[in-house]
C-alpha cells in the first residue's frame, strides 16, 4: 500500500510540473522569437516582421505572464511597416508603396502609434496625388480617380484640385475644370497656399481670354462678353480685355459700362499714345452715346495716332465740332 502511494505522489507530481515547465519554455519562445526580430531590425525589416508577429503569438497564447515581450514586439510593428513603404517609395514604386503605407496606417492604428498613423495620413494623400500627375496624360480617368483619392483623404490639398482642373480643361470639359479651379482657389487662399491659388485664377482668366478671342472671331458677341467679363472676374489685367468688353458695351448701348470698363483699359495699358488710341476713340464714342460731347473732344483728341487719327479728326472737326 505504502509502494502505490508514493507512486501515486510521483504521478501527480509530474502533472503538477509539467504545465508550469511548459510555460516557462513558451515564454523563452517567445523571448527568442523577440530578440530574433531584434536582430533583424536594420538588416531584414520584413523577416523582423515575421519574428515579432510569432512573438505576439506566442504571448497571447502564454498569457499575462507574456505581457511585457508582447508589448515591446507591438511596439516595433508600426515602425518597421512604415520602414518598409519608404523603401519602396524612394524605388518610385508609387502603387506598392501606397499600399504598405495603408499597412503601416492600420497596424499603427492597432497598436496605438499615433505618431506613425499622423505620418501615414499625411503622406497617403500626396502619394495619390503623384499617382495622379504622372498619369495626366496617358490615362487622364485614371489620374482623376488617384486625385479624387487623394482630396477624399486630405481635402486640403490645394495642388491635387489644380492638377484636376488642368485634366479637365484639356479633356474639354468647362464645367468641371472651372469647379475644380475655383475649389483650388478657395482652399489655397483658406489654407495660405496663394501660389498654387493664383496658378488656378491664372488658368481661369487665359482659358476665359481665349475663349472670348475665339467668340470675337466667330461674331458671337454675347459668348465673347460673357467670357471677358469671366477673365476679369479672374483678375485679368489685360488690357485688350477692357478694350473689347468697351467695345461690347458701346454696341449694346451700355455707355456708362463702356466709359468705365474703357477707363481700366487706359489703366492696364502701359504702351505710349498710339497704344491707347483705340481706348480713347471707343471711350469718345461712348461719351457721344452718353450726350457728354466736351468728355467726348477730349477722348478723339487723345485718339489721333495711327490707325484712329483719320476716323479721330472725322468725329473732331465734323460730327462734334470741337473748339
Amino acid at each position: 500500500m505504502r509502494k502505490y502511494k508514493q507512486l501515486f505522489l510521483i504521478i501527480v507530481s509530474a502533472f503538477i510540473l509539467v504545465p508550469f515547465t511548459g510555460i516557462s519554455q513558451t515564454k523563452n519562445d517567445a523571448i527568442s522569437a523577440y530578440n530574433e526580430g531584434a536582430q533583424l531590425i536594420k538588416s531584414n525589416p520584413v523577416g523582423a516582421i515575421e519574428a515579432f508577429n510569432k512573438c505576439i503569438k506566442i504571448c497571447d497564447a502564454v498569457g499575462d505572464e507574456a505581457e511585457e515581450t508582447r508589448v515591446l514586439a507591438e511596439t516595433q510593428l508600426p515602425g518597421l511597416h512604415y520602414k518598409l513603404a519608404m523603401e519602396s517609395y524612394k524605388q518610385k514604386k508609387i502603387e506598392e508603396a501606397i499600399e504598405k503605407f495603408k499597412k503601416a496606417g492600420e497596424i499603427a492604428d492597432k497598436y496605438n502609434n499615433s505618431s506613425i498613423l499622423a505620418k501615414v495620413n499625411k503622406v497617403v494623400p500626396q502619394l495619390y496625388m503623384v499617382r495622379g500627375n504622372s498619369l495626366m496624360k496617358q490615362n487622364p480617368q485614371e489620374a482623376l480617380k488617384n486625385l479624387d483619392k487623394a482630396v477624399e483623404l486630405n481635402p486640403n490639398l490645394t495642388k491635387a484640385y489644380l492638377a484636376k482642373g488642368l485634366i479637365y480643361k484639356d479633356l474639354g470639359d468647362e464645367l468641371n475644370m472651372k469647379a475644380s479651379l475655383i475649389k483650388t482657389m478657395e482652399v489655397g487662399f483658406a489654407h495660405n497656399d496663394i501660389k498654387t491659388a493664383d496658378q488656378a485664377e491664372l488658368v481661369l482668366r487665359t482659358f476665359y481670354f481665349n475663349k472670348a478671342v475665339t467668340s470675337l472671331k466667330t461674331e458671337n458677341m454675347a459668348e465673347a462678353e460673357t467670357c471677358f467679363k469671366s477673365a476679369v472676374e479672374y483678375g485679368s489685367k489685360n488690357p485688350m480685355v477692357y478694350f473689347q468688353l468697351g467695345k461690347i458695351y458701346n454696341s449694346n448701348k451700355q455707355y456708362e459700362l463702356a466709359v468705365q470698363t474703357l477707363k481700366r483699359a487706359e489703366e492696364f495699358e502701359n504702351g505710349g499714345d498710339a497704344e491707347k488710341a483705340g481706348i480713347f476713340y471707343e471711350m469718345g464714342n461712348a461719351y457721344i452715346g452718353l450726350e457728354n460731347n466736351s468728355e467726348a473732344c477730349i477722348a478723339f483728341k487723345k485718339a489721333m495716332f495711327g490707325d484712329y487719327a483719320e476716323g479721330a479728326k472725322y468725329q473732331i472737326e465734323v460730327v462734334l465740332k470741337c473748339k
